[in-house]
């Protein structure tokens, strides 16, 4: 795929040919809007325009900021060079859309609506930035960045996921001051990487994953575009190789004692659903014990519930409150490339996907196994210890750790009570606890389950026939789940309306 996007010529000189100068101009966050608003919104920049004109060559003014110096015409050019800015910049990013064939040519109108909402939500998921189908700066540096770049990055990206499975290394700066570049590339947007309203945790272990991104790179030569191309178009090119770097940490070892904490952060206990502004998000916290001191080895973006339509027996879908249990849990079980059986309570309209032809089909990715699934590749399952004389009960209540491909959810969003993370961490989590934790191989854990969904008419009967691939963490590993900020004048969840 990388060695695809890096020898597509005919689509770099496409990018190539773009003036990329009205993406860098100083814009707000532009996202999509309803067709009429856009339309309304277009209508009057074409009007300021003649009429602007007009007066300033009525003025014989040398150009409009002239014209804007005049008290009368102040806020009009104001007003006008904003959204003249705007529609440029929306052209050029349609621009590079049609280069990469996710929009039609006729569609090159400035006017960000759903179809170019939809086909910047593709460009952003192609080049791991935040999926929300705005044109951000993120975004508009990425275009302005070139194909060629966007496609080393993406190879760096891979290498790094390469690096973190050969070493064991899980440590990306994140519990700290953040990751440091790679070759002087953030190969991750920043709201990807921090959770939002923390500061640096004292002692927290530096970033070991970009050192070593690099090194690796140094060595296999990759240190450019063309670089990359040259060496995987090679027929002989290694699978494997053997190079020299950082060592680890004195503290990995086969077996570590591993403490796991989810700072729910801001938490709103509102009656009703309201839209709250979260100053502190939710935030999942490694820890190493070493000589009895806690080392936080990485913080990462994560959910916690809220407000989510739920179907009551009757049939009937409302709103209700999904709490994140708080207290100490141990995770227990490991699944890799989990399914999901929905609950009864999952509205059916949340299974199926509108097709906009007046059909519907069932949202299968959703139930995986595969990174769509709503449990992604990974999920640890939260179990409360219940003490029974000398025994111990592990009991479920439905809250996880997993992954998920909602990158919106994971970085603004709440849940309906599990704590999700990115994809690609929740992997890199799974696979340092197996490497660095006893555990037991229990195996694919049949399960079938089956339920009819029905909407708009249609019927369609879900299923999975298993779990996911069982690990058992010998012993498990503490979580503690902390209340967080709770700022609402009540103190605790809403009851079930």
């Amino acid at each position: 795929m990388i060695l695809r996007r890096l020898a597509d010529d005919a689509r770099h000189a496409c990018h190539d040919a773009i003036d990329d100068a009205p993406l860098a101009a100083p814009l707000r966050r532009l996202a999509e809007a309803p067709n009429a608003q856009i339309d309304a919104v277009d209508r009057k920049r074409r009007r300021l325009k003649t009429w602007l004109a007009r007066e300033q060559q009525k003025r014989k003014l040398p150009d409009l900021a002239a014209l804007g110096r005049l008290p009368k015409f102040k806020k009009s050019v104001a007003y006008y060079e904003r959204v003249a800015a705007e529609h440029l910049a929306v052209t050029t990013a349609q621009r590079h859309l049609v280069c990469d064939g996710l929009l039609g040519k006729k569609w090159l109108d400035g006017r960000l609506i759903w179809l170019t909402g939809n086909a910047l939500e593709n460009y952003q998921r192609a080049n791991f930035l935040l999926p929300d189908g705005s044109l951000d700066a993120d975004t508009r540096e990425a275009l302005a960045a070139g194909s060629r770049e966007l496609a080393f990055r993406a190879a760096l990206r891979v290498l790094r996921e390469r690096v973190v499975d050969a070493t064991g290394l899980l440590e990306d700066g994140t519990a700290g001051h953040g990751p440091v570049p790679v070759l002087g590339r953030a190969l991750d947007p920043e709201v990807m990487q921090h959770a939002a309203g923390h500061l640096a945790l004292p002692g927290a272990a530096p970033d070991l994953v970009g050192p070593a991104t690099e090194a690796a790179a140094r060595h296999l030569g990759w240190t450019s575009p063309d670089a990359v191309r040259a060496f995987l178009a090679r027929p002989d090119h290694p699978r494997r190789v053997a190079l020299a770097l950082p060592p680890p940490p004195a503290y990995h070892a086969a077996h570590m004692d591993l403490v796991a904490e989810l700072d729910r952060g801001d938490v709103w206990y509102d009656d009703r659903p309201r839209t709250r502004t979260i100053q502190r998000r939710p935030a999942l916290i490694l820890y190493a014990v070493v000589d009895g001191a806690r080392v936080p080895l990485v913080r990462w973006p994560s959910t916690i519930g809220g407000w989510a339509d739920e179907r009551a027996p009757s049939g009937r879908v409302k709103q209700q409150w999904k709490e994140s249990e708080v207290g100490p849990r141990v995770w227990k079980e490991l699944y890799a490339a989990p399914t999901w059986n929905p609950p009864a309570s999952t509205p059916d309209k949340d299974l199926v996907r509108n097709l906009w032809n007046g059909q519907w089909r069932l949202k299968d990715e959703i139930f995986g196994p595969g990174p769509r699934s709503a449990y992604g590749m990974a999920m640890l399952i939260h179990h409360q210890p219940v003490k029974r004389g000398k025994r111990t009960r592990y009991d479920d209540h439905g809250i996880r750790v997993h992954g998920s491909a909602s990158v919106t959810s994971v970085v603004r969003g709440t849940s309906h009570g599990c704590h999700r993370l990115l994809n690609h961490l929740a992997v890199r989590l799974g696979s340092f606890l197996l490497a660095h934790r006893d555990h037991v191989r229990r195996g694919q854990t049949h399960d079938p389950w089956k339920r009819k969904v029905r909407h708009k008419g249609h019927v369609f009967e879900a299923r999975t026939t298993t779990r996911g691939f069982l690990y058992e963490l010998t012993p498990p590993v503490p979580v503690n789940v902390l209340p967080g900020r709770i700022l609402s004048p009540r103190k605790r969840p809403p009851r079930k309306r």
